[in-house]
Protein backbone atom coordinates (compact mmCIF):
# COMPACT_ATOMS: atom_id res chain seq x y z
CA UNK A 1 0.00 0.00 0.00
CA UNK A 2 1.54 3.59 -0.56
CA UNK A 3 1.99 5.08 2.92
CA UNK A 4 0.95 8.47 1.17
CA UNK A 5 -2.49 7.90 0.10
CA UNK A 6 -3.13 6.21 3.06
CA UNK A 7 -2.24 8.78 5.24
CA UNK A 8 -4.60 11.26 3.61
CA UNK A 9 -7.26 8.46 3.45
CA UNK A 10 -7.97 9.51 0.09
CA UNK A 11 -9.03 6.90 -2.63
CA UNK A 12 -6.34 4.50 -3.75
CA UNK A 13 -5.30 4.29 -7.68
CA UNK A 14 -5.48 1.13 -9.24
CA UNK A 15 -1.59 1.05 -8.91
CA UNK A 16 0.38 3.19 -6.50
CA UNK A 17 4.70 3.35 -5.69
CA UNK A 18 5.86 5.20 -2.68
CA UNK A 19 8.41 7.56 -5.04
CA UNK A 20 5.23 9.24 -6.51
CA UNK A 21 7.01 12.75 -6.10
CA UNK A 22 9.35 11.69 -8.43
CA UNK A 23 9.46 12.21 -12.36
CA UNK A 24 10.21 8.77 -14.02
CA UNK A 25 11.45 9.58 -17.64
CA UNK A 26 10.04 6.59 -19.64
CA UNK A 27 10.89 5.71 -23.63
CA UNK A 28 8.49 3.69 -25.67
CA UNK A 29 9.64 2.08 -29.03
CA UNK A 30 6.70 1.12 -30.99
CA UNK A 31 4.79 4.22 -29.95
CA UNK A 32 2.00 4.01 -32.17
CA UNK A 33 1.32 0.08 -31.84
CA UNK A 34 -1.52 -1.11 -29.56
CA UNK A 35 0.34 -1.26 -26.68
CA UNK A 36 2.32 2.27 -27.23
CA UNK A 37 -0.67 4.13 -28.13
CA UNK A 38 -2.33 3.02 -24.88
CA UNK A 39 1.37 3.54 -22.71
CA UNK A 40 1.03 6.98 -24.31
CA UNK A 41 -2.37 7.16 -23.15
CA UNK A 42 -2.37 6.27 -19.79
CA UNK A 43 0.98 8.40 -18.76
CA UNK A 44 -1.13 11.55 -19.82
CA UNK A 45 -2.87 11.22 -16.42
CA UNK A 46 0.01 10.67 -14.50
CA UNK A 47 2.47 14.03 -13.56
CA UNK A 48 5.44 11.86 -11.98
CA UNK A 49 5.48 10.40 -15.93
CA UNK A 50 7.36 11.91 -18.32
CA UNK A 51 6.98 9.61 -21.51
CA UNK A 52 8.80 9.84 -24.87
CA UNK A 53 6.76 7.93 -27.62
CA UNK A 54 8.71 6.98 -30.24
CA UNK A 55 6.86 5.36 -33.78
CA UNK A 56 8.42 3.27 -36.27
CA UNK A 57 8.59 6.34 -37.96
CA UNK A 58 10.83 8.36 -35.50
CA UNK A 59 13.04 5.04 -34.93
CA UNK A 60 14.09 2.42 -36.85
CA UNK A 61 14.78 -0.26 -33.87
CA UNK A 62 16.86 -2.01 -37.08
CA UNK A 63 19.24 1.03 -37.18
CA UNK A 64 21.54 -0.19 -34.21
CA UNK A 65 23.08 3.35 -34.71
CA UNK A 66 20.04 5.12 -34.45
CA UNK A 67 19.02 3.15 -31.93
CA UNK A 68 21.90 4.49 -29.64
CA UNK A 69 21.66 8.17 -30.94
CA UNK A 70 18.24 8.54 -30.02
CA UNK A 71 19.10 6.85 -25.74
CA UNK A 72 21.84 9.08 -26.00
CA UNK A 73 19.53 12.11 -26.89
CA UNK A 74 16.60 11.40 -24.45
CA UNK A 75 18.74 9.68 -21.52
CA UNK A 76 15.12 8.08 -20.09
CA UNK A 77 15.26 6.46 -16.64
CA UNK A 78 13.45 3.40 -18.05
CA UNK A 79 12.82 2.23 -22.06
CA UNK A 80 9.60 0.00 -22.58
CA UNK A 81 10.29 -1.48 -25.60
CA UNK A 82 7.23 -2.53 -27.26
CA UNK A 83 8.38 -2.47 -30.44
CA UNK A 84 8.22 -5.85 -32.67
CA UNK A 85 7.33 -7.72 -35.77
CA UNK A 86 3.93 -9.36 -34.77
CA UNK A 87 2.30 -10.72 -38.20
CA UNK A 88 2.40 -14.32 -36.80
CA UNK A 89 1.21 -16.13 -40.10
CA UNK A 90 3.48 -14.06 -42.24
CA UNK A 91 6.87 -14.83 -39.90
CA UNK A 92 6.12 -18.38 -41.34
CA UNK A 93 7.87 -16.62 -44.76
CA UNK A 94 9.74 -13.54 -43.18
CA UNK A 95 11.57 -15.43 -40.09
CA UNK A 96 14.95 -13.40 -41.40
CA UNK A 97 12.73 -9.88 -41.31
CA UNK A 98 11.05 -11.09 -37.69
CA UNK A 99 14.19 -11.89 -36.19
CA UNK A 100 15.92 -8.61 -37.21
CA UNK A 101 13.17 -6.92 -35.46
CA UNK A 102 12.07 -9.63 -32.66
CA UNK A 103 16.19 -10.84 -31.97
CA UNK A 104 18.76 -8.39 -33.15
CA UNK A 105 17.04 -5.71 -32.27
CA UNK A 106 16.25 -6.11 -28.61
CA UNK A 107 19.91 -6.85 -28.33
CA UNK A 108 20.98 -3.35 -29.65
CA UNK A 109 18.16 -1.76 -27.36
CA UNK A 110 19.20 -3.47 -24.49
CA UNK A 111 22.81 -2.23 -24.86
CA UNK A 112 21.82 0.99 -25.44
CA UNK A 113 20.02 1.09 -22.40
CA UNK A 114 23.33 -0.51 -20.24
CA UNK A 115 25.48 2.42 -22.18
CA UNK A 116 23.17 5.07 -20.76
CA UNK A 117 22.32 3.70 -17.73
CA UNK A 118 18.32 3.14 -18.40
CA UNK A 119 16.58 0.13 -17.11
CA UNK A 120 14.75 -1.46 -19.82
CA UNK A 121 11.18 -3.88 -19.60
CA UNK A 122 11.44 -5.67 -22.83
CA UNK A 123 7.75 -7.25 -23.80
CA UNK A 124 7.62 -10.86 -25.24
CA UNK A 125 5.34 -13.45 -25.70
CA UNK A 126 3.31 -17.00 -24.57
CA UNK A 127 4.23 -17.79 -28.46
CA UNK A 128 7.79 -18.58 -27.03
CA UNK A 129 6.11 -22.12 -25.38
CA UNK A 130 5.08 -24.73 -27.76
CA UNK A 131 3.80 -28.66 -26.25
CA UNK A 132 3.93 -27.50 -22.37
CA UNK A 133 1.61 -29.69 -19.49
CA UNK A 134 -1.99 -28.21 -18.69
CA UNK A 135 -1.39 -26.15 -15.93
CA UNK A 136 -0.73 -22.21 -15.21
CA UNK A 137 2.84 -21.63 -17.05
CA UNK A 138 5.43 -20.21 -15.13
CA UNK A 139 8.69 -18.00 -16.37
CA UNK A 140 10.90 -21.44 -15.26
CA UNK A 141 8.40 -23.56 -17.50
CA UNK A 142 10.86 -24.79 -20.68
CA UNK A 143 10.47 -23.00 -23.79
CA UNK A 144 9.82 -25.24 -27.42
CA UNK A 145 8.54 -22.25 -29.90
CA UNK A 146 6.10 -24.33 -32.94
CA UNK A 147 7.00 -21.35 -35.77
CA UNK A 148 8.86 -18.59 -36.60
CA UNK A 149 7.01 -15.94 -34.54
CA UNK A 150 7.81 -17.70 -30.96
CA UNK A 151 11.45 -18.35 -31.99
CA UNK A 152 12.47 -14.81 -33.45
CA UNK A 153 10.82 -13.69 -29.71
CA UNK A 154 12.69 -16.07 -27.91
CA UNK A 155 15.78 -14.80 -29.60
CA UNK A 156 14.88 -11.79 -28.19
CA UNK A 157 14.93 -12.65 -24.75
CA UNK A 158 17.73 -14.58 -24.87
CA UNK A 159 19.49 -11.28 -26.55
CA UNK A 160 18.16 -9.12 -23.64
CA UNK A 161 18.84 -11.98 -21.03
CA UNK A 162 22.91 -12.27 -22.48
CA UNK A 163 23.40 -8.24 -22.34
CA UNK A 164 23.60 -8.02 -18.73
CA UNK A 165 21.03 -5.16 -18.93
CA UNK A 166 19.25 -4.30 -15.69
CA UNK A 167 15.17 -4.47 -16.05
CA UNK A 168 12.60 -7.16 -17.01
CA UNK A 169 11.74 -9.40 -19.62
CA UNK A 170 7.61 -9.18 -19.45
CA UNK A 171 5.87 -11.89 -21.63
CA UNK A 172 2.19 -11.03 -22.45
CA UNK A 173 -0.58 -13.20 -24.19
CA UNK A 174 -3.86 -12.76 -25.75
CA UNK A 175 -3.97 -8.80 -25.39
CA UNK A 176 -7.10 -6.63 -26.75
CA UNK A 177 -7.95 -2.73 -26.14
CA UNK A 178 -10.63 -0.57 -27.27
CA UNK A 179 -9.10 0.39 -30.04
CA UNK A 180 -7.05 -1.08 -32.73
CA UNK A 181 -7.09 -4.19 -34.99
CA UNK A 182 -7.47 -7.06 -32.07
CA UNK A 183 -9.56 -10.10 -31.03
CA UNK A 184 -12.50 -8.02 -29.69
CA UNK A 185 -12.86 -5.46 -32.40
CA UNK A 186 -12.60 -8.12 -34.98
CA UNK A 187 -15.89 -9.89 -33.58
CA UNK A 188 -17.64 -6.77 -32.96
CA UNK A 189 -17.53 -6.29 -36.32
CA UNK A 190 -17.95 -9.96 -37.50
CA UNK A 191 -20.95 -9.72 -35.32
CA UNK A 192 -22.75 -7.05 -36.78
CA UNK A 193 -21.56 -7.60 -40.63
CA UNK A 194 -22.57 -11.67 -40.36
CA UNK A 195 -25.46 -12.13 -37.16
CA UNK A 196 -22.89 -14.92 -35.89
CA UNK A 197 -19.90 -16.11 -34.88
CA UNK A 198 -17.70 -19.64 -35.27
CA UNK A 199 -15.21 -19.18 -32.88
CA UNK A 200 -11.77 -21.73 -31.66
CA UNK A 201 -12.67 -23.59 -28.69
CA UNK A 202 -9.78 -25.80 -28.06
CA UNK A 203 -7.60 -23.46 -27.45
CA UNK A 204 -6.75 -21.88 -23.74
CA UNK A 205 -5.63 -18.54 -22.40
CA UNK A 206 -6.00 -15.14 -20.53
CA UNK A 207 -7.35 -12.51 -22.61
CA UNK A 208 -5.41 -9.28 -20.94
CA UNK A 209 -6.74 -5.89 -20.89
CA UNK A 210 -4.29 -3.37 -22.83
CA UNK A 211 -5.14 -0.84 -20.30
CA UNK A 212 -4.70 -2.45 -17.16
CA UNK A 213 -1.56 -4.06 -18.67
CA UNK A 214 -0.08 -0.35 -19.41
CA UNK A 215 -0.70 0.85 -16.06
CA UNK A 216 1.36 -2.29 -14.61
CA UNK A 217 4.22 -1.24 -17.11
CA UNK A 218 4.44 1.99 -15.69
CA UNK A 219 3.77 0.97 -12.62
CA UNK A 220 7.02 -1.54 -12.78
CA UNK A 221 8.82 1.62 -14.76
CA UNK A 222 8.27 3.71 -11.38
CA UNK A 223 10.54 1.39 -9.33
CA UNK A 224 13.15 1.76 -12.09
CA UNK A 225 16.43 -0.45 -10.89
CA UNK A 226 14.01 -1.56 -7.66
CA UNK A 227 11.56 -3.40 -10.61
CA UNK A 228 11.33 -7.00 -9.98
CA UNK A 229 14.55 -8.45 -12.42
CA UNK A 230 14.71 -11.03 -15.20
CA UNK A 231 11.94 -13.14 -16.77
CA UNK A 232 8.01 -12.16 -15.45
CA UNK A 233 4.42 -13.23 -16.62
CA UNK A 234 1.54 -10.75 -17.08
CA UNK A 235 -1.53 -12.23 -16.56
CA UNK A 236 -5.07 -11.61 -15.14
CA UNK A 237 -5.85 -14.97 -13.16
CA UNK A 238 -8.44 -17.24 -14.73
CA UNK A 239 -8.60 -18.74 -18.17
CA UNK A 240 -10.72 -19.25 -21.21
CA UNK A 241 -10.77 -20.29 -24.59
CA UNK A 242 -11.30 -17.93 -27.61
CA UNK A 243 -14.86 -19.21 -27.89
CA UNK A 244 -15.09 -18.19 -24.16
CA UNK A 245 -14.07 -14.47 -24.50
CA UNK A 246 -15.98 -14.02 -27.70
CA UNK A 247 -19.18 -15.05 -25.78
CA UNK A 248 -17.79 -12.59 -22.96
CA UNK A 249 -17.38 -9.68 -25.65
CA UNK A 250 -21.52 -10.16 -26.86
CA UNK A 251 -22.58 -9.98 -23.28
CA UNK A 252 -20.71 -6.66 -22.50
CA UNK A 253 -21.29 -5.52 -25.69
CA UNK A 254 -25.01 -6.52 -25.13
CA UNK A 255 -25.82 -8.03 -28.35
CA UNK A 256 -28.06 -10.96 -28.58
CA UNK A 257 -25.10 -12.79 -31.12
CA UNK A 258 -24.88 -16.51 -30.99
CA UNK A 259 -21.37 -18.13 -30.92
CA UNK A 260 -20.96 -21.54 -32.19
CA UNK A 261 -17.56 -23.47 -30.88
CA UNK A 262 -15.29 -24.66 -33.55
CA UNK A 263 -12.33 -26.65 -33.90
CA UNK A 264 -8.55 -24.90 -34.43
CA UNK A 265 -9.15 -27.37 -37.71
CA UNK A 266 -11.69 -24.84 -38.65
CA UNK A 267 -9.29 -22.86 -39.58
CA UNK A 268 -6.14 -23.07 -41.82
CA UNK A 269 -3.08 -20.69 -40.90
CA UNK A 270 0.27 -20.64 -41.70
CA UNK A 271 1.30 -20.53 -38.37
CA UNK A 272 0.36 -23.58 -35.64
CA UNK A 273 -1.07 -21.32 -32.46
CA UNK A 274 -0.37 -22.72 -29.14
CA UNK A 275 -3.33 -24.66 -27.74
CA UNK A 276 -2.16 -23.66 -24.19
CA UNK A 277 -1.25 -20.05 -23.32
CA UNK A 278 -1.97 -19.83 -20.05
CA UNK A 279 0.35 -17.38 -18.20
CA UNK A 280 0.58 -17.60 -14.66
CA UNK A 281 0.63 -14.00 -13.53
CA UNK A 282 0.40 -14.33 -9.88
CA UNK A 283 4.03 -14.23 -8.95
CA UNK A 284 4.69 -10.86 -10.57
CA UNK A 285 1.35 -9.23 -9.14
CA UNK A 286 2.34 -10.66 -5.85
CA UNK A 287 5.87 -8.85 -6.44
CA UNK A 288 4.45 -5.35 -7.35
CA UNK A 289 1.42 -5.59 -4.72
CA UNK A 290 -1.01 -5.07 -7.58
CA UNK A 291 -4.49 -6.00 -6.38
CA UNK A 292 -5.97 -8.99 -7.71
CA UNK A 293 -8.46 -8.67 -11.37
CA UNK A 294 -9.64 -11.65 -13.07
CA UNK A 295 -9.67 -11.90 -16.72
CA UNK A 296 -13.86 -10.73 -17.22
CA UNK A 297 -13.02 -8.02 -14.77
CA UNK A 298 -10.79 -6.75 -17.34
CA UNK A 299 -12.52 -7.32 -19.86
CA UNK A 300 -15.27 -4.92 -18.39
CA UNK A 301 -12.78 -2.26 -17.66
CA UNK A 302 -11.47 -1.97 -21.36
CA UNK A 303 -15.18 -2.09 -22.45
CA UNK A 304 -15.85 1.26 -20.10
CA UNK A 305 -12.99 2.62 -21.84
CA UNK A 306 -14.51 1.55 -24.88
CA UNK A 307 -17.97 3.01 -24.47
CA UNK A 308 -16.36 6.59 -23.18
CA UNK A 309 -14.01 6.62 -26.20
Amino acid sequence: MCVRCDRLNAPKPEFCVMNASKTTSILVTGASGQLGSRLEHVARSMPDVRLIGLSQQDLDVCDEVAVMAALEEHRPDVVIHAAAYTAVDRAESEEDVARLVNGDAVGWVANACKAVHATMIHISTDYVFGKVPRHPLSPETPTGPLGAYGRTKLAGEQAFLESGVTGAVVRVAWLYDAEGNNFMNTMLRLAQTHGELRVVDDQHGVPTSVPVLAEALIDMAKRGEQMPQGVWHYAHQGHTTWHGFATEIMRVAAMDIPVHPVSSDAFSTPAVRPAWSVLDGEPLRREMGWPVMDWVEGLERCWRFKKDA
